[in-house]
């Protein structure tokens, strides 16, 4: 197959279909986030309320009763502007053309807001660093010839243990987003062990789907940790000690929402200045994905040999 190179055939005898992007779509994990109460949105973000129980709890008491007050916490989770990037369309481009670059571009617009939606998604859900209720833990496996520590099922035992000590409520809202690493190092090495037998693998379509109580997700895209542990902004220089990580969260601590996606667009016919007349097209929109509290979260790290 021939390189491919800049620029669009501006002849009528062009094979009309584009030729496939190869971009990951996997975001089926944003479905299980918790969308707010609608009375809890307000112009700023979305309020919440939390009482933190300080009530004791007495055996065999035999002096009289001192009465507790149970405080009240208040929060407020703050908008993101969410924005595709701006593109033009000239009218010499559009000319002769053998399929409408306009609508295309719309379709990878939206591909691209949906793929964004996902990468910020999952940056929002990663903690900072080991903390308590949000543990963080690193592979402990062999060698896989990068200088990176495979995950085994020790490893996954060892964390399914931190969540569950967590003391979540509902034990069927334990999810984690398995890096494509991590899932290669469970099929790589589960003919190696009997234990493999408590992971289920959907049959059909090969996906890891759970662990005991724990529910899996794929994603070919990662969040990434510094060799200190701690989380590594989205979109930095990856460097030789950073390291991929699979995220988990408890469904109920998380919030998803977004406001309606308001299309930016200009078209040829307002472009009174350009030598070649050209439209102009973004999306825009405010949301918010985020934890409603700093409690119910963790990450597996791969690890540094």
């Amino acid at each position: 197959m021939p390189a491919l190179v800049d620029g669009t055939w501006l002849a009528q005898y062009v094979e009309p279909q584009l030729l496939e992007e190869f971009r990951n779509f996997k975001d089926d994990f944003i479905g299980t986030l918790k969308a707010p109460n609608k009375a809890a949105i307000d112009k700023d973000g979305i309020k919440f309320n939390k009482l933190i129980n300080t009530i004791p709890f007495h055996v065999n008491k035999t002096t009289a009763f001192t009465p507790v007050t149970v405080d009240a916490k208040k929060t407020l989770v703050t908008w993101d502007k969410l924005d595709t990037g701006l593109t033009t369309v000239t009218d010499a481009e559009l000319r002769a053309m053998a399929f409408d670059k306009d609508s295309e571009l719309r379709r990878l617009h939206r591909e691209s807001f949906q793929i964004g939606v996902r990468d910020y998604a999952m940056q929002k859900l990663a903690p900072t660093a080991d903390a308590v209720g949000m543990p963080v833990l690193r592979t402990t496996g062999a060698d896989d010839g990068t200088g990176r520590k495979k995950l085994t099922y020790s490893d996954l035992i060892r964390f399914l243990s931190a969540v569950e000590g967590l003391n979540l409520i509902d034990q069927s809202q334990l999810a984690t987003i398995l890096c494509a690493e991590h899932r290669q190092d469970l099929i790589d090495d589960r003919a190696a062990t009997n234990n493999y037998r408590d992971i289920q693998i959907n049959k059909d379509t090969g996906a890891i789907e759970r662990l005991f109580k724990m529910k899996f997700y794929e994603n070919n895209k990662n969040v990434k940790y510094v060799a200190a542990g701690t989380l590594k902004a989205d979109g930095a220089a990856p460097i030789s000690t950073d390291r991929n990580a699979s995220i988990f969260y408890y469904a109920p601590n998380t919030v998803h929402h977004i406001e309606s996606v308001m299309t930016l667009y200009k078209p040829l016919s307002e472009s009174t200045r350009e030598a070649d007349p050209q439209s102009e097209f973004r999306l825009h929109a405010y949301g918010l994905t985020d934890k409603k509290q700093e409690y119910g979260f963790g990450a597996i790290i791969s690890g540094i040999v």
